[in-house]
Parts: structure tokens; sequence; C-alpha cells
């Protein structure tokens, strides 16, 4: 079970960081295509046939696939049903990610955090250690992007209390927390050179919305997001949007050579040559991050990607 689980959690990872799916083609039109059919026969097996012999079987093939596919919110009343009818099923952790997530994606955290709990009280003991922080991760992903920060917090205390005694665990839900409680705060002083040797400081933004990206050229995540990012640029750039880019590579000329042949047009800062940390100065532990900071110098949303930063940026640059 526990291989499903860990599973069902890398499945599940892209889809709660806020990928923006395209219209898929070839092979992975001609999958979605089976998939699709495959969750439909057996969401009718389980509904014709719940004393089946094999029924936790064809439940866990469905649920494998609507986290797969992050088709939560049309398959939550069959995983609600499950946890109704089987309280102590083998699949039971599968359905209650479901029921998560679908009132996550429906914009209920505060509900999504209750059956969040319930989950996360039934787990114990380093075997499921890694499950736990994998799937508290998810949840707090999708609510920080959805700036719902308090619910996000209470998810990372939720898990510290559970595992408590785990020291590896701890140092990165401190981590996470820190870097929550930097919303609503003014940002880190930023005052370092960019790969052109120009110097670049917050200050020098007052007035302006600044999207700060943590980011490498061998991040498939960072590189993915690009056309969002340069989207958003396109279209507020005039109107007081300003992107700066924090690499995190090695090489600076790698950052040189990737931003001329893709053409990317806002500043970029290579962190092991601009004279300062900003990795250390944010907290970063991770990439992709980005930080959203206001015409007075404050931080006021985190982790926007996808749609999430067209519809934050709309809102906000009228």
């Amino acid at each position: 079970m526990r291989v499903a689980l860990m599973t069902s959690l890398i499945l599940l990872a892209p889809v709660l960081l806020g990928a923006d799916e395209k219209t898929p083609t070839g092979v992975v039109a001609i999958l979605l295509k089976h998939d699709k059919v495959l969750v439909e026969e057996l969401a009718d097996y389980v509904i014709k046939n719940p004393r089946a012999t094999d029924i936790d079987q064809a439940y866990m093939a469905l649920f494998d696939k609507v986290i797969e596919h992050d088709w939560f919110l049309d398959h939550e009343r069959l995983a609600k049903n499950y946890l109704a009818d089987r309280p102590e099923g083998a699949v039971r952790p599968l359905a209650q990610i479901i029921a998560v997530m679908a009132r996550a994606r429906d914009g209920k955290f505060p509900e999504a955090f209750a059956v969040y709990k319930t989950l996360m009280s039934s787990l114990s003991g380093p075997d499921q250690e890694e499950f736990a922080g994998q799937f508290a991760d998810s949840v707090a992903h999708a609510a920080i992007a959805a700036g719902e920060y308090p619910i996000a917090k209470q998810v990372y205390q939720t898990l510290l209390k559970q595992y408590a005694e785990s020291p590896n665990l701890k140092q990165k839900v401190d981590e996470d927390l820190a870097k929550l409680d930097k919303v609503d705060k003014p940002a880190p002083r930023l005052a370092v050179k960019d790969v052109n040797g120009a110097s670049i400081r917050l200050e020098d933004f007052k007035g302006k919305y600044v999207l700060l990206d943590f980011w490498a050229t061998w991040c498939a995540p960072c590189i993915a997001e690009l056309p969002n990012q340069q989207s958003a640029y396109t279209k507020y750039h005039s109107k007081g949007l300003e992107i700066v880019a924090v690499s995190l590579d090695e090489n600076r000329q790698a950052v040189v050579d990737f931003v001329k042949a893709r053409k990317v047009p806002w500043k970029q800062v290579h962190n092991m040559s601009s004279g300062g940390d900003l990795v250390e100065l944010y907290g970063i532990s991770s990439i992709p991050a980005t930080f959203l900071i206001d015409p007075e110098g404050k931080i006021i949303r985190l982790e926007l990607r996808g749609p999430a930063l067209e519809e934050t940026l709309a809102k906000l640059i009228k």
C-alpha cells in the first residue's frame, strides 16, 4: 500500500504546484483518452458492485488515475462514499487525498484542512514519514498558490506535531514556516550585481511590483514556467511589473547563454557571482521559488506560477 501511496504523491506533485496543463497531443493524447475510459468503467464498476471481492483493487486503480490527472472534483463523491462505507478500507488514504484536494480545488481550504488533519492523525512511524511530508507539501503548496497562508502554516504545524521527533523533518518544516512568515513583511534588502555587472537594488523598483524568481537552467519546472512569465512581462511590464531572476547555476556563462538564446528580457542575477547571497537572505531551500513584492517593498505573495500568476497580476495591476 505504501508503494501505491508514494506513486500517487509523485503523480500528484506537478498538479499541486500549479502546472499549466496544455492540450495533449500524440501518445499523451492517446493515453489520456484511455485513462478517461478506464476511470469511467472503474467508477461504474464500484457503484454497481459495492460488495465485490476486488472492490479495493478497483478503488485503488480508480483513485490512482484521479490523482494523476487532477480529476478531484469530478470524483469527490466516490471518495466520500468510500470513506463512509469503508472506514477501515485499504485505500482510505487515497480517498482522503482526493477529498482534501477536491475541497482545495473548490477553494474550500478550511474544509480541505479538516480532512487533511484526519489523514495525518492516522499516520505514525518512520515508514510513513516520507509520505506524510510529501502530502503536507502538496496541500501546503496548493494553499500557498491560492494565497491561503494561514492554512499552509497549519498544514506544516500539523505535520510537525505528528513527527516532532524527526530532526530532518523539523528542520525542513521550520524553513517552510520561516518562508511563510515573510508574507506581509518588508522584503529583505536586495543589493547585488546582475550578470552584466550592473547594480540592482530593491529601492530602485519602488512604486513597481517586483516578481523575484529563483531558478536555474537545470530546473525543468523553472523552464516550464518561462512562457507564463514572458506572457506576464509582456502584458504588465509597461504598467509597473519588473521581474528579477536569481539563478542558482554554478556557471555564470550558462545563465548568460540561456537568457540570450531564449531572449529573456528581464534582469538576471547569478547568485554565486552577484556579490551577495540572495538564496540565504530569502531562505531558499528548493526551486522554483517566487516572491511578489509590492510597490512599497513588502512581500505579498509566494509561489505564483501558472494561471495564478496572471490572475494575481490582473487584480493588482489595472
